[in-house]
């Protein structure tokens, strides 16, 4: 059931952009990347439209306000805030699982039950590394020669320093290659895992289900 799951949600992005492009649909590990970016990103946009579609309705039903047009500013700004925030919350919330889990002092058993959703939520975390780091730095412009004539003190109190340095790291091609093909490594390991310990297969579907709200 879980290989069924990738293949069928990685085919569907695989058709959805061959569509757009005019294109042979065709299965690949940058497909089964980009379709659990997808799956881990558009949650809460979906949740943020059913709210709106019934504030919206609520209204019109109640007062008549007309509803024909987006009064809420640009939607596409809000929806990248959306991915932003929800996106920096699933990469901080799994360091956080990571710290309770030693910081809590837990028993073999509770050690043994804990640490497959600090790992799974760790791959997560990293599916989404790649679009979060991006949004947070797209449209930074911070060149060499600003970086010269500031001292280190001056460099780590700027925001635009800091974000030159996370694109720099995050935003390669070394990098990108190595998150394409490992953090969809726990799709094809989940399975295999839950031989080794039972709670891969609890932890993995509760968190699948939970990060990935929107589907």
């Amino acid at each position: 059931l879980n290989y069924a799951l990738i293949i069928a949600n990685s085919m569907r992005f695989s058709i959805m952009e061959s569509v757009d492009a005019n294109e042979i649909a065709f299965l690949s590990m940058d497909n089964i990347w980009r379709a659990n970016q997808l799956f881990f990103m558009v949650g809460p946009i979906q949740g943020f439209s059913v709210f709106t579609g019934t504030k919206n309705f609520l209204s019109y039903l109640l007062y008549g306000q007309d509803i024909g047009g987006w009064a809420g500013g640009d939607l596409t700004q809000v929806s990248i805030a959306i991915v932003k925030y929800w996106t920096s919350m699933i990469i901080l919330a799994s360091i956080a699982c990571w710290v309770y889990l030693f910081c809590s002092h837990p028993t073999d058993v509770e050690y043994q039950s804990r640490r497959p959703g600090c790992i799974i939520f760790t791959f997560i975390a990293m599916d989404v590394l790649h679009p979060c780091i991006y949004l947070w730095t797209v449209g930074n412009k911070f060149t060499s020669d600003e970086a010269a004539k500031m001292t280190m003190l001056q460099k780590l109190s700027c925001s635009r320093w800091w974000k030159a340095k996370l694109a720099a790291v995050v935003l390669n091609e070394t990098t990108t290659n190595v998150f394409r093909y490992v953090a969809p490594t726990y799709n094809f390991m989940l399975p295999i895992l839950v031989f080794y310990n039972a709670s891969f297969g609890v932890s993995g579907g509760f968190t699948l289900v939970s990060v990935g709200a929107g589907h």
